[in-house]
């Protein structure tokens, strides 16, 4: 009731003002660079009136455009993705074939239809390597490490080890569980020379079951003796002597180690002390440098008594190839043809002969018979047998004749070995 009260009241007002319009209709003149416009009030009302719904129906139109876009319906955006998920497709088929243009090429087109998706732009950095595309990347929170990864690769790649490890710490601060950056953060911080940090990552990898308990052992044993050569040549011995002790704990088969502290344990006067190294070493892991050490450290004794040394020595592991080697050298060297000839043929009838067990049986028919006929028989074997053993990269296969912690091939740490062992 009171709203028809109130529409009646307002419709007498409208006919009141209608009415008092039409007893005062009036006049309105505009004057504007010499125009002139005349008009009755009555039809400036109309025209203000007009412009009111001429306005409230564009802004609907314009409501309406926002709301219900025919270009942006759920049908036609579908029909989008679907061409842009088909384009990344075909990007990422090119790409794995290498074929950079076709990849790139697709990867705009699947950009332009998907503006929105990270998956264009993934395809374009592995593509381009264009940083537009990785700074996209860096801002998505769920791309993050993908960009982070593609930085890594490229750093890694110009060999800067530096910004390597500072996106690997970033990433792990992202991620602290992830064993897969725990290897990679132990492989930069071995190229940095920083131990200590490198040890704190051995142990993160072992805790997530990512390395076996053997692997560790070894790795531990290289990163001790790492330390040990740089505290022997800041001329620090005692953490030196201190850090050897360490890596043939860990591992006593670790050749390097062995002979640096049995060189320590000499130079101080203690010869028992680097004569049980060697020993020791020799029982698990014989080698020609341990072999060499061993000889040196009696330099004045006879013959015969060089000779009953080394034979006590060999015994240590008899059947291994070194010791018979080693054997049958000072036998020659001593004159005890019938045991350098025993231990050779032994290596020969068990199908172990290499280069040197040929070159030492040649140098006995020489010393011994002066029968060069069977001498150059012999070292025409040493061409068709078997290299001697070299310190091997696991990795890549690359070998050398010294012992280095870092392949200088593939930079993989740790991983050169005597070749025996591998």
């Amino acid at each position: 009731m009171i709203r028809l009260g109130l529409y009646i009241t307002l419709a007498i007002f409208l006919a009141l003002c209608a009415v008092w319009f039409a007893d005062n209709p009036g006049n309105l003149q505009l004057n504007w660079r010499g125009w002139e416009i005349r008009m009755s009030v009555a039809v400036f009302g109309l025209l203000i009136f007009l412009y009111t719904v001429s306005c409230w129906y564009l802004f609907k139109l314009y409501r309406w455009f926002r709301t219900d876009n025919p270009l942006a319906s759920p049908k036609r955006m579908a029909s989008r993705r679907e061409k842009g998920l088909a384009e990344l497709d075909l990007g990422w088929s090119a790409l794995a074939i290498h074929d950079k243009a076709a990849a790139l090429k697709h990867g705009r087109k699947a950009y332009s239809l998907l503006p929105a998706d990270n998956g264009p732009a993934r395809l374009l950095l592995q593509a381009s390597g264009d940083k537009k595309y990785l700074a996209q990347l860096n801002d998505s929170p769920g791309s993050k490490m993908l960009a982070m990864t593609f930085r890594l690769k490229k750093e890694l790649k110009a060999d800067n080890s530096k910004n390597a490890h500072e996106i690997l710490v970033e990433m792990q601060k992202s991620n602290p569980g992830n064993s897969w950056i725990s290897q990679k953060l132990f492989d930069i911080l071995t190229r940095l020379g920083k131990w200590a940090e490198a040890t704190e990552e051995l142990g993160k990898l072992v805790k997530a079951k990512a390395m076996d308990s053997g692997e560790y052992k070894r790795l531990s044993a290289v990163l001790c003796y790492r330390q040990a050569l740089e505290a022997d040549l800041a001329g620090q011995k005692k953490s030196a002597r201190d850090f050897g002790e360490q890596a043939l704990k860990k591992d006593l088969s670790f050749i390097p180690a062995a002979l640096l502290l049995g060189r320590h344990h000499l130079a101080e006067g203690d010869k028992a002390r680097a004569r049980k190294i060697i020993e020791n070493t020799w029982k698990v892991a014989p080698h020609p440098d341990l072999g060499q050490f061993f000889l040196k450290l009696e330099p004045l004794e006879s013959p015969s008594e060089k000779f009953r040394r080394i034979q006590k020595f060999t015994g240590l592991n008899a059947e291994h190839p070194h010791s018979r080697h080693l054997l049958a050298k000072i036998a020659l060297d001593t004159e005890h043809w019938a045991e350098a000839k025993q231990a050779l043929d032994r290596l020969v009838k068990t199908d172990r002969a290499s280069h040197e067990t040929y070159h030492l049986l040649a140098r006995l028919e020489m010393l011994q018979k002066q029968d060069e006929k069977a001498s150059e028989a012999h070292m025409t074997s040493a061409s068709n047998a078997p290299p001697d053993p070299m310190w091997q990269c696991a990795k890549c296969g690359t070998s050398r004749e010294n012992y280095t912690a870092t392949c200088p091939n593939c930079h993989s740490f740790g991983q050169i070995r005597w070749q025996e062992q591998l």
